[in-house]
């Protein structure tokens, strides 16, 4: 038996929505059930719902979105505080969960794809530890049987946290060229691979997967799919 059995024996979680002890994880059964997931993905552009994937209201779209479930869930959004704000990690395993069996049911073969967090800054990661969209990722990764990236896409400029920001136009400024796909040690030119899942814990005006899906596709990436544990779009 490992370390955590026996530490999870001694000091029991709690659940991240309603308290309950319980084993290991961030939420309890009822809890759990309390989410629930969307039947579709959506368009990168407007939000749209997609059913089978494919676009008529913006099929130039930079990214297709999948969400997993809406911010207004209780449970989703209390969930995705504990993890960002209240440095629960084990609550990205079970948004990463959440995320996975969502993704699981679109009409998409995964096969070739690789795995991308949207990166932070490097003074945000120094104040929280931790780059939480990268936790979630690992689970996806893991869930699917993907590689994951965590060097190719790099946030390039450190400005305020988008969930200071209300207005969409604002929002999208202050991303606007935050991120860049780099050259790797010895190479002059930057690659991405071609196709990617791109993951976030929430998405939303949308800026920030876009301009992360930007600078992915200027790099040679051909396809993206955008995921997040939830919208409020």
């Amino acid at each position: 038996m490992d370390a955590g059995f026996f530490i999870d024996l001694l000091f029991p979680a709690a659940c991240a929505a309603c308290g309950a002890r319980i084993a290991r994880g961030a939420l309890c059964g009822e809890c759990r059930m309390a989410i629930v997931p969307h039947r579709t993905a959506f368009c990168g552009t407007c939000a749209a719902a997609l059913p089978g994937m494919r676009s008529a209201c913006h099929p130039r779209a930079p990214y297709v979105l999948g969400a997993a479930g809406n911010y207004r869930n209780p449970v989703l959004r209390t969930l995705i505080h504990a993890l960002k704000f209240g440095r629960v990690k084990a609550a990205a395993g079970t948004l990463g969960d959440v995320i996975a069996h969502y993704a699981a049911r679109l009409p998409i073969d995964l096969k070739g794809f690789s795995v991308i967090p949207v990166p932070i800054a490097k003074e945000r990661r120094r104040e929280r530890g931790f780059n939480q969209a990268e936790l979630i990722a690992a689970r996806v990764a893991e869930f699917f049987g993907l590689p994951i990236e965590r060097d190719v896409l790099v946030r390039t400029a450190h400005r305020g946290p988008q969930s200071d920001i209300e207005d969409p136009a604002e929002r999208r400024l202050n991303v606007r060229n935050c991120y860049a796909v780099l050259p790797r040690p010895g190479e002059r030119t930057a690659r991405a691979p071609g196709k990617v899942v791109l993951i976030d814990d929430v998405t939303t005006s949308g800026a920030t997967f876009t301009e992360s899906a930007t600078a992915l596709r200027a790099a040679g990436t051909r396809k993206i799919l955008a995921l997040a544990a939830a919208k409020s779009v």
